[in-house]
């Protein structure tokens, strides 16, 4: 079954060595941690890089806690990027072993942007890492406005994430999937379409999106980051929120492979 992975988009406000902690303890085999506040978002966060003592901690708890580091969030490619927050957060997340980094198009100009997005990736490809657009998000919509800014970038150290719920709003299918180069789709997100809360992912299941088609539409067993985001109003905790999305995903996948065979 895939790997799940718990994303900084669950939890809320969770505080970072609380969010780790849970992670560890509703059984997520990975994590990925939120180090930059996009410039003009309102995104819960946390703030971890330029406070040595809490890096420090975050750094020890990761690398007791068994998780993989898997990605750091989110970094948008702007008209005036902010390099002096951006490369320190990047040099952090290499410290923590991540395996991606997470990129969102958000300018205009398709130049400017393939210059940004190539800086992140010359910066990144000595620690190892990849950097991943996630498509049908912002500028990179739909799908196949991606797939062009990949080839245009000329990096190899590049890939794509899908949201489900923002991939049918502007796709409408999960069709434009079929024949895409795998090697593009190194990991996938996981969540439904709220009917009411239109700008929140939910858990699968609670919404309209044909869940089923996007995953016969990835790789086998592609690890899926969960972003079915925490109720509002203080319902659960940060940890029982973790354990009931790991614990829903898990038995929603087993629906779906049981159906499949």
């Amino acid at each position: 079954m895939n790997r799940l992975i718990n994303s900084p988009q669950n939890l809320g406000t969770t505080p970072p060595l609380e969010y780790i902690d849970a992670t560890v303890r509703a059984g997520y085999e990975a994590i990925g941690i939120r180090l930059y506040r996009a410039p003009g978002r309102t995104y819960n966060f946390n703030p971890i890089v330029g406070n040595p003592s809490l890096m420090r901690d975050v750094h020890s708890a990761l690398a007791s806690s068994g998780l993989e580091v898997f990605d750091i969030y989110s970094f948008y490619l702007r008209p005036e990027m902010e390099w002096d927050l951006i490369m320190p957060a990047l040099d952090f997340g290499g410290e923590l072993g991540a395996k991606y980094v997470l990129v969102i198009g958000d300018d205009a100009d398709w130049s400017r942007m393939c210059d940004n997005f190539g800086r992140i990736c010359d910066k990144i490809a000595p620690m190892r890492q990849t950097a991943v657009v996630e498509a049908t998000v912002g500028a990179l919509t739909p799908m196949s406005v991606a797939v062009k800014f990949m080839a245009d970038c000329k990096r190899d150290n590049v890939g794509i994430c899908l949201d489900p719920r923002q991939t049918f709003r502007d796709e409408h299918t999960f069709d434009v999937l079929k024949g895409q180069d795998s090697r593009l789709l190194p990991y996938a997100q996981i969540n439904d379409a709220s009917p009411v809360l239109s700008n929140a992912g939910t858990l699968p299941g609670d919404g309209n999106v044909p869940l089923y088609d996007y995953l016969d539409g990835l790789p086998a067993d592609i690890p899926l980051s969960v972003e079915a985001q925490i109720p509002a109003g203080n319902v659960y905790s940060g940890a029982e929120w973790a354990k009931i999305s790991v614990e829903r995903i898990r038995r929603f996948l087993e629906g779906y492979y049981a159906s499949r065979k």
